[in-house]
């Protein structure tokens, strides 16, 4: 029956709007109704030829398996984290399938090796392949980065000088919805997928085709060559800035704040992108030449040629989406230049000229270096003259974050711009100064308010001052505010940030309603389990505590803390039964979680409890010893080594 009413809407809609191809449409009918995906195998049965040059393209193969038919990658050395003292070397196995050995070396013998099969390669192989773990479904970037323009094997960009977080990098949905087309989602997750397709495909450019599909298969055709076919998107139909709004999803990447009531998936073509978010790139003096690497858009928008054009210059006027660039005639980029300028003009000796073959690109739009990713260079989409090489002088300084899509965002917006630039960027004071700035601008008896309040509090350590607001409130009151299952988890994170704050103060009895209510809003986000099951050890839970560390397991068998806070639990049940089973079973989560982290500080500690328990004082001091190499400040360590030092 939908499916029938859906037809005939179209049906009509078509009737009235369709009309004479003169000007482009204003809407489309699968960008705002709840039109299903069908994915590119459906698609290239209608448009094999276009199927076939697009899956050529960097979007095309953005994502995929981990088999070596699909990567760019030569493996001839490890890499190696002096600071962390782990080596890494991927190779292919017999089987064709891509192993990460993670060892650790002592004078030449290896002390740890912990292989891991990698399951996805990101990155189309143009600049770079990433990788992609998953643990049941729960996606990790793996510590290791080829760089094809370098041919070099390196650490991704996060993970040098001390910051290899191994496999704990989560990817959820904003890195997924922009390097592959749409994923299965598990809504209240983080970071778990049912499934993924293989690269972007023609639903990210053109929307959802359901309706388009239905239409076709009815035998209801429409002349394209004279009308509108409203129910799929063709981008070149677009306004121009609505053409630069679809590529801005992807091309234009930063800091992003979505609506609360939004996700990563609700950008569809022929929306404006600050319906659904608001994108923060930082601004500072002396940096005209600095650019990230997906920032094409807002490079493109700082060129005289945009700005003399009135905004009329679109992506598209270079750029054939279905077309690979490696494969597009230089040409073709030339003669959008030449419908402005006329070849005879150009001021440049004739030269340099001939240097650059005429190419207009390589002239004014160098390939650069980015300042996000190491040993990448790509085009430089902001058009300029380039006599000489221009060089930054001076100091650097900060300016602000600038919202690049949105001329009028909210304090909502720059509140939490600034906030996510804090957390999850760079810990400097003067981001949550300027956050401060906007939040007492806003109304905290809204939902995005309360929510801005918590946030900004929550990162100033201020819990006390949360608490105080929350029972101003109402507890109820608030449970009531923060209530419902979402992607982004908004929500579901506000309560978290409640109780830990409760739990921060020592009311653990609050703390447990608004972590309970994180997890039963959010019953897949891992993270939200462990703190609730760790607050549940306060209450002395004890039983219901290891059920949600047992279920952490299931879900993930790789996330270590797990294991460590149920060898906890084991331990406290031999101390108060004398059962050698808890002993044993505790000293068994503890080597599990030491074998998925052998530097992990309360592991090492927990195993050294064992090891006193059973008077094997030796190996307690070796473990400690460790410890105060690997955290020399850790104060418990020196007190359990002077504990065996006595007893001796």
């Amino acid at each position: 029956m939908k499916t029938k009413l859906a037809f005939y809407f179209s049906f009509f809609c078509i009737l009235i709007f369709s009309c004479k191809k003169s000007s482009p449409p204003s809407n489309y009918l699968n960008v705002y109704s709840d039109i299903e995906y069908v994915g590119v195998n459906t698609c290239k049965q209608c448009h094999l030829d276009i199927y076939n040059t697009f899956s050529q393209t960097g979007m095309g193969k953005s994502f995929n398996l981990a088999k070596k038919q699909f990567s760019s990658a030569v493996f001839d050395l490890p890499i190696y984290d002096s600071i962390l003292n782990f080596h890494y070397f991927p190779y292919w196995s017999k089987k064709g399938n891509l192993i990460l050995n993670e060892y650790q070396l002592k004078s030449e013998d290896t002390v740890f090796s912990f292989k891991r099969d990698v399951d996805f390669i990101i990155g189309s192989g143009h600049h770079t392949n990433s990788h992609i773990i998953s643990n049941n479904g729960y996606l990790f970037q793996a510590p290791f980065t080829f760089y094809t323009q370098d041919s070099i094997l390196d650490f991704p960009p996060g993970f040098e000088n001390g910051r290899n977080s191994r496999f704990d990098r989560k990817i959820g949905l904003e890195c997924m919805t922009c390097h592959n087309a749409f994923p299965h989602f598990v809504l209240g997750s983080e970071n778990k997928f049912e499934s993924l397709p293989n690269g972007i495909d023609c639903e990210r450019c053109h929307g959802p085709g359901k309706l388009h599909v239905s239409n076709i298969q009815s035998g209801m055709l429409i002349d394209t060559s004279k009308f509108f076919d409203y129910s799929i998107v063709n981008p070149i139909n677009l306004s121009i800035e609505l053409q630069n709004e679809l590529c801005s999803r992807c091309h234009i990447q930063g800091n992003s704040v979505l609506k609360y009531d939004k996700s990563f998936f609700d950008f569809k073509p022929g929306m404006y992108l600050n319906e659904v978010m608001d994108v923060y790139l930082p601004r500072y003096t002396n940096s005209d030449d600095e650019f990230i690497m997906a920032s094409h858009l807002d490079r493109m928008k700082q060129s005289k040629c945009f700005i003399k054009s009135d905004g009329n210059m679109t992506c598209l006027g270079c750029h054939n989406p279905h077309i690979s660039v490696k494969k597009t005639n230089v040409l073709n980029y030339n003669n959008s230049c030449f419908s402005c300028h006329n070849n005879d003009e150009c001021s440049e000796i004739q030269e340099e000229r001939m240097i650059m073959e005429n190419n207009c690109v390589s002239c004014h739009m160098r390939e650069s270096k980015t300042i996000d990713i190491p040993h990448v260079t790509i085009t430089d989409h902001k058009i300029k003259i380039n006599r000489e090489t221009s060089l930054n002088s001076g100091n650097k300084f900060f300016l602000g974050l600038e919202c690049v899509n949105n001329d009028s965002p909210s304090n909502y917006s720059i509140v939490n711009a600034y906030l996510q630039e804090y957390d999850s960027f760079s810990k400097k004071d003067q981001y949550l100064d300027s956050a401060f700035f906007y939040l007492e601008k806003m109304d905290f008896n809204t939902k995005e308010g309360l929510f801005s309040f918590i946030f900004f509090h929550f990162l100033s350590n201020s819990f006390d001052v949360i608490v105080e607001k929350v029972n101003e409130k109402g507890i109820q009151v608030v449970l009531s505010i923060f209530n419902n299952t979402q992607f982004n988890n908004f929500d579901a994170t506000t309560c978290y940030r409640i109780g830990q704050s409760f739990y921060r103060k020592g009311d653990y009895s609050n703390a447990n309603i608004f972590l309970k209510q994180s997890v039963d809003l959010a019953p897949f986000h891992l993270d939200f389990l462990e703190k609730y099951g760790i607050n549940l050890i306060q209450l002395n839970q004890f039983e219901n505590a290891k059920k949600q560390f047992q279920f952490i397991i299931n879900e993930d068998p790789r996330y270590f803390s797990a294991y460590n806070h149920l060898g906890n639990l084991y331990i406290h049940d031999y101390l108060t039964k004398k059962d050698e089973r808890d002993k044993n079973l505790a000293s068994y989560y503890f080597d599990i979680s030491l074998n998925l982290n052998p530097n992990y500080e309360q592991g090492l500690l927990n195993k050294t409890r064992i090891h006193i328990l059973e008077n094997d004082f030796i190996s307690a001091k070796k473990i400690l010893k460790k410890i105060k190499t690997l955290y020399p400040q850790n104060e418990y360590a020196d007190t359990l080594l002077n504990q065996i030092n006595e007893k001796k």
